[in-house]
């Protein structure tokens, strides 16, 4: 008999010791649907497993696929190539990331290099935001002013000194009206 996957599910009935009498049929019948299983998920080779990533094509949204591992792979080639002709990566629009309190909702880290780890351009491809391979942020090229930043240090720490010179040097109003 042929296996019902993948155009249906098969119904089995469930066999009792020492009641039911158990046929070669209802083996086969297993046998059958496990074969229809592989078929589906692909064939290993050998050292492998069947969901390997090998796809080389280019991303599909109108393939029809033989098998699960040719559309994972797929899913692959889109994540890491892109969707579209303009887009490095999968392109997400609208929805929210809501973290669970305690947890890091998203994570840009890089490993290594002097590429930005993040940018945000306009339509005209101009760079705006973005945060540099050291983490920093900037917009454009310009760092961005954040309490803790060098920048910010070294800001506070001239404003506080004209401040204390302003301070220590004090003079008479009445000295610029010239009385």
């Amino acid at each position: 008999m042929a296996a019902s996957y993948p155009t249906s599910i098969r119904t089995f009935t469930n066999k009792v010791d020492l009641v039911d009498t158990v046929l070669a049929d209802h083996v086969n019948a297993l046998q059958d649907e496990v074969r229809a299983l592989e078929l589906v998920l692909g064939a290993a080779s050998l050292g492998g497993s069947p969901l390997t990533s090998s796809y080389d094509g280019t991303f599909s949204t109108t393939t029809t696929w033989t098998s699960l591992d040719q559309r994972i792979n797929n899913i692959e080639v889109g994540l890491v190539n892109g969707v579209g002709a303009s887009s490095p990566y999968v392109k997400k629009v609208g929805d929210a990331i809501q973290p669970t309190a305690g947890i890091v909702g998203l994570l840009i880290k890089t490993t290594s290099g002097t590429a930005n780890i993040f940018e945000s351009r306009a339509a005209n491809d101009a760079l705006g935001f973005n945060v540099d391979s050291a983490g920093i942020p900037k917009v454009n090229t310009g760092k961005v002013l954040y309490e803790g930043s060098s920048e910010y240090n070294s800001l506070n720490t001239t404003a506080n000194s004209a401040l204390e010179t302003a301070e220590a040097v004090r003079f008479s109003p009445f000295l610029l009206a010239g009385m």
